[in-house]
Formats: structure tokens, sequence, C-alpha cells
């Protein structure tokens, strides 16, 4: 029984914790989301202009 009421404690204390958290609103979820997008498509960018760069490096060097 002591197990169970441990259970019960931790899923009390995880409510009282929950309600503590502050979401952030809708206006700031969408703008860091196009953030995220935006950065990963310019390293995308990067990462793949140096690999086309290399991949004609290699090709040079070795033909």
């Amino acid at each position: 029984m002591g197990k169970i009421r441990e259970l019960m404690t931790f899923f009390e204390e995880s409510k009282v914790e929950i309600k503590k958290v502050v979401w952030p609103s809708r206006k700031e979820t969408v703008s860091t989301c196009v953030a995220v997008v935006v950065v990963t498509l310019v390293i995308a960018l990067y990462l793949g202009l140096v690999d086309l760069g290399l991949s004609k490096l290699v090709a040079a060097i070795l033909s």
C-alpha cells in the first residue's frame, strides 16, 4: 500500500506543478516556429553549397 500512496502523492504534486507552467501564446509559438524553419533552411542551403563545392573539388583533383 505504501507504493500506491507514493504514486498518488506524485500525481497530486505533478498536477500542482503543471498549474504553475506559463505556456507560450499562439503568437510566440508561431514566431518561434518560423524562426526555426528559416534557420534550418539557411543552414541546409549553406551545407548544400559546401557539399557541392567540395564534391567539385574532389572530382577535379581525382580527374
